[in-house]
């Protein structure tokens, strides 16, 4: 897994914050649900399932494996 640093918003930290609290959700989790239903959305399945296949070395991608984390979170 890559890691990458950013920073929140001060309101974005808060609502985070309390999210966790109430789900006992790791952060790691949410941030990654959220960033991959923003690409979905802006992206589309057609383009993901691509991009994914063509990072894969050519490898027969199956876009189930990209949806199948973090489904617990919806």
């Amino acid at each position: 897994m890559t890691k990458v640093k950013f920073n929140l918003d001060d309101e974005l930290a808060i609502l985070l914050q309390a999210y966790q609290d109430q789900s006992g959700t790791d952060r790691d989790a949410i941030i990654n649900q959220a960033v991959k239903q923003l690409l979905v959305k802006k992206l589309g399945k057609k383009r993901i399932a691509q991009l994914l296949k063509d990072s894969e070395d050519g490898s027969d991608y199956q876009l189930e494996q990209f949806f199948s984390s973090y489904d617990w979170l919806e």
